[in-house]
């Protein structure tokens, strides 16, 4: 009998120690669960934070480009109204010297008056101008503004020799 209890005992033993590992061993790994989801919570916590910031720069991105389109526009009607006025001082001009008609110098006029119609429309159209082809708009709007201004320069300057 003496020795089933021995037996007995020894099992109870080996039990209670295998017992003892294995919710050792599951605690250690809960521990390393609770971390990573800690890791992973604090890298959504991040996450969102990087989200916040990215939202933030696109409304102000997008404020700071409504701004530039807003002073690009008010300065380029200014320019098309200023132009508009020289081509009517220059029409003027042509009439009180009504005794030497120049066809030619009519037609210079006409173009210039033509090209500031355009810009005109132009910039009418830009309301429809995707924010990601303005830099290109402006340029290319800058360019053509700078060309009717070289024209007025010109308009004087007889090219035949």
């Amino acid at each position: 009998m003496r020795a089933s209890k021995i037996y007995s005992m020894k099992n109870k033993i080996v039990a209670f120690t295998l017992t003892g590992v294995m919710v050792a061993a599951s605690l250690s790994s809960f521990s390393q669960d609770n971390k990573k989801v800690e890791k992973a919570r604090a890298n959504e916590v991040e996450a969102k934070k990087d989200l916040m910031e990215a939202k933030q720069d696109l409304r102000e991105a997008k404020n700071d480009s409504a701004e530039d389109y807003l002073k690009f526009k008010k300065e380029s009607e200014m320019k098309i109204q200023e132009n508009q006025a020289r081509i009517n001082e220059l029409k003027e001009k042509r009439r009180a010297e009504a005794n030497d008609v120049n066809d030619d110098y009519n037609k210079k006029i006409m173009a210039i008056e033509e090209k500031n119609n355009k810009l005109r429309v132009k910039m009418q159209d830009a309301d429809n101008t995707k924010t990601s082809n303005w830099s290109s708009f402006k340029r290319e709007f800058n360019h053509d503004s700078h060309e009717i201004g070289q024209a007025f320069k010109n308009i004087g300057v007889n090219n035949e020799k």
